[in-house]
Order: C-alpha cells, then sequence, then structure tokens
C-alpha cells in the first residue's frame, strides 16, 4: 500500500488511492455517523485521482509509539485491549472486518498523557480478515521487545504463538497476556506537573493532552500466576525460524577500556582503532531568550519533545510531548516530525509527518517555535 502524508494549516493528513467502489452501505453509515473507532475519511478528486484522506491530527501510528515508548506488558495489554473495544464499536454499524486495514502504519493512537485510544482505518477492499492482519502487528511486537526484558519476551512470544492458529480471537491473547504474567500496577503517588511541563497547543482551544481516550479500561481481570515451565523451549520448526526472525532494539552499551598504547606501532594501530569507533555527532545550538539549552547529537536515533523521555527536552508550552526525532545514518543527519501539534521547520520549510530531511550544517530548525541551529 502506497502511503504519503500531508500537512494543512494545523491538521495532518494520511494520504492513500481509494479503490474504484459503488457507494455502498458502509459508506454512508461511515459519512452519516461519527464513528470514534474509525479515522475521519474524506475521499477526494486530485487531478483525476481518487484519494482518500486520512485525518491524524494529533495521532501516531502503531509503529511509532512503540518506537518512542518503553515497551511494558502493560502497554501490550492495553493496545490490544483497545483495538478489540474498536472492532466491537465497529461491529454496531454492522462493518466488514476485512474492510478495516490493520497494520503498523495504519492503526493510530492519540498522542495525549496515558491514553490508548486507538482509530482504525477503513478501506473499502478486502485486506484480509482481523486473524491474518493481527498476526503481522504481533510479529512486529517481537522485533521490538528488549532482549534484556525476558518477562515481556515470554508474554509477547506466547501471544504470538495463539497467532498461528487460524481461528484464535483476540480475547484468547488478551487472556494470554494475563495468565502467562499476571499483571500488577505498583501503587503511584499522585504527582503535579508543573504547568510548563504540559503540552499544549497555541492554535487549539482544547486540550488534547489531557484527555483521556473513551476506550482505556481500568478495570481488567488479573489472574493466575507466572507458569514455572520454561520459556526459551523453541518446540516445532516453525517457532525455531521465527525467533531467528526477532530483533531486539536495545541501544548497545557502549564499554570504555584503557588501553597501553606502544609508540613504535602508533601511527597504523591507532589510526584504525579511531576510525573503527568513533561516529560524527552534530549539535543542537540555541537561538533564542529563554532558557532551553544547546544539545549534542550523539545517538542513532535522537529525540525532541517535551517530554521528560526525550534526548533533549524543551520547556516551551507548545513542544509536544514526542515533537521530533534525529537518525543518524553514517556521516548524514536525517530530521522527522513526529505528528506534532505545532510542526518543525528546516529553514522555514515545514516538515510533514514521516518524510525526514537532510540537515546541513548551520540549518535552523524550529520546534514549533523553539529555534536551533544544526552545526
Amino acid at each position: 500500500m502506497n502511503i504519503q502524508y500531508k500537512r494543512q494549516h494545523n491538521d495532518s493528513y494520511m494520504v492513500v488511492d481509494a479503490v474504484d467502489t459503488i457507494s455502498s452501505y458502509e459508506e454512508r453509515m461511515i459519512e452519516e455517523n461519527r464513528i470514534d473507532a474509525l479515522l475521519e475519511v474524506s475521499k477526494i478528486n486530485i487531478n483525476g485521482t481518487q484519494q482518500y484522506n486520512y485525518n491524524i491530527s494529533r495521532k501516531e501510528n502503531l509503529e511509532d509509539y512503540l518506537d518512542s515508548h518503553d515497551l511494558t506488558i502493560d502497554i501490550v495489554r492495553r493496545i490490544i485491549l483497545n483495538i478489540q473495544l474498536a472492532y466491537d464499536e465497529l461491529e454496531k454499524y454492522m462493518i466488514d472486518d476485512c474492510h478495516i486495514w490493520l497494520s503498523k502504519e495504519s492503526v493510530y493512537l492519540e498522542k495525549s498523557y496515558d491514553s490508548f485510544k486507538v482509530s482504525l482505518c477503513y478501506y473499502p477492499k478486502n485486506m484480509g480478515n482481523v486473524q491474518e492482519q493481527f498476526r503481522s502487528i504481533m510479529e512486529h511486537l517481537l522485533t521490538v521487545v528488549p532482549a534484556s526484558d525476558k518477562e515481556l519476551a515470554k508474554v509477547v512470544y506466547e501471544a504470538y504463538d495463539i497467532c498461528l492458529k487460524e481461528d484464535y480471537t483476540l480475547s484468547e491473547i488478551l487472556d494470554c497476556i494475563s495468565d502467562v504474567c499476571e499483571v500488577s500496577e505498583p501503587p503511584v503517588e499522585k504527582i503535579n506537573l508543573r504547568e510548563e511541563e504540559r503540552t499544549e497547543c497555541d492554535y487549539i482551544e482544547q486540550d488534547y493532552f489531557n484527555q483521556q481516550g473513551e476506550y482505556i479500561s481500568d478495570q481488567f481481570d488479573e489472574i493466575s500466576q507466572e507458569k514455572t515451565s520454561l520459556f526459551w523451549q523453541v518446540q516445532g520448526a516453525v517457532k525455531n525460524f521465527l525467533c531467528k526472525k526477532i530483533e531486539f532494539k536495545d541501544n548497545p552499551i557502549l564499554e570504555s577500556d584503557d588501553f597501553v598504547i606502544d609508540p613504535e606501532n602508533i601511527e597504523l594501530e591507532q589510526k584504525t582503532e579511531l576510525l573503527a569507533d568513533v561516529k560524527p555527532s552534530g549539535k543542537l545550538v540555541y537561538d533564542g531568550l529563554n532558557r532551553e539549552e544547546d544539545f549534542l547529537v550523539d545517538k542513532d536515533v535522537f529525540r525532541i519533545g517535551s517530554g521528560r523521555a526525550n534526548d533533549a527536552v524543551l520547556h516551551e508550552r507548545t513542544v509536544s510531548t514526542n515533537h521530533a526525532k534525529i537518525v543518524r545514518e553514517g556521516d548524514d543527519f536525517y530530521l522527522s516530525d513526529l505528528n506534532s501539534t505545532n510542526s518543525t521547520f528546516v529553514n522555514n520549510e515545514q516538515l510533514v509527518y514521516r518524510n525526514p530531511v537532510k540537515l546541513r550544517i548551520m540549518d535552523r530548525i524550529s520546534f514549533a517555535n523553539v529555534n536551533y541551529t544544526f552545526m
């Protein structure tokens, strides 16, 4: 599926070529009702080509969400639960499951604090049943499980094992997660965040970022205890093959060793070590009068936003929680906007969601109204 993204004023859209269909009951039902479980969609004609424009403002797709959050058992549970609740709502309108495009690129979550509300993508073509499409989502989950979290890996792997059946249900997956490892949330102390730490939008009167998703379930049966069977025993050729496909996204741990240098061999050996170990780094130099800092871009993926988990934490209220990221590829650096509310600009050019731009020395970057120079 060819996906494009565009930005109009303060709204972001995912654009997909439309299919030739006769106006159906489903399309009329979607036009006449605001179905909360679906992305808002409009069909437009551009130079004789029909396109679907899905409004993805203040949302991020599942792939980006998993990439920007530390994966936990509870996050996996809540995402699957809210996907199931979205399908339950679609049943009320008799929307065919095969007309829902379910993938890591087309499932969207709200960009708000502690909200797991899911919006699905309606596409009037046979995209496959829920079982076929959700299986690919579970395969992606396998690739982003931290290698150090054996408990989470066990849960995700056993859940995926259920997905290998032809007629499994999402309820079975949720039961498996509770059955394999009891999900328990430790008591937390209520913290009042400083006003400046909250992400707001100057253009929008309503505060989206404190809005609770209506699909969040705070009550979920937690049953059973951990099974004592060994997780790492692989049963059958299929499991063995799938294990080889798993790639973990942990950041490598850099170790520093003390070297004793022989002066007679310093030329070639020292030069080889430096070329092998040293990676280029960039710098974001703040260009303003407020209290923002300069930042050294010394990671392969460098995240910018107002959330405290970012590598560069900005304090302006116009900056989104997960605003943008810089990816290092060899000697080059690429900047991407993460569907932020007030956008990201390079030399006054507005970036489009998921369309990276190569940075050059002295480029002027604006995260909303916070200005930096790339060095």
